[in-house]
């Protein structure tokens, strides 16, 4: 496992991917909560019967996560497998990703009012949750238990 993170990782600096990485990662989530935001304002002012269930699903979603990880605290790649990262981030409580179930769980929302903005910010949560990966805070476990949680609440 150390291995695969310390290849992802050389692999990005020798062919200068790293920086894109770093961007992504860093600007992604503020692009899916600027749509996430603007979406609620315009279901409200609206009036939309959905507004209720577009908050409520990913709110679900992201206490569900923050419960599991303060009781399993899993280390992050970094501290388990002693890696430099790309990004800085806290130790520990890195299963399952918080990022990547807050993303999902906004894109899957917005599937239900809109497929083509669910559509575009479907895309970004994938590239939240490869950037958790890629830049080492996430192993790949935790992106995709996150993913999942997002689905299964999403379906309910």
């Amino acid at each position: 496992m150390r291995q695969f993170y310390i290849n992802i990782l050389e692999f990005q600096k020798k062919h200068h991917l790293d920086k894109p990485c770093i961007i992504i990662s860093k600007i992604t989530p503020y692009l899916v909560a600027s749509i996430y935001i603007l979406t609620l304002i315009y279901l409200f002012i609206n009036h939309d019967t959905q507004l209720k269930v577009t908050i409520i699903k990913p709110a679900l979603s992201f206490i569900i996560v923050t419960i599991i990880r303060k009781l399993y605290n899993r280390p992050r790649p970094c501290i388990a497998l002693n890696i430099e990262p790309l990004v800085g981030h806290k130790t520990g409580e890195s299963f399952p990703s918080r990022h990547t179930v807050s993303a999902f769980a906004i894109a899957l929302a917005l599937l239900h009012i809109s497929l083509p903005l669910g559509s575009i910010t479907l895309f970004l949560a994938i590239l939240v949750g490869l950037s958790r990966i890629l830049c080492g805070v996430h192993f790949v476990s935790d992106v995709l238990t996150a993913i999942i949680i997002a689905l299964i609440i999403s379906i309910i």
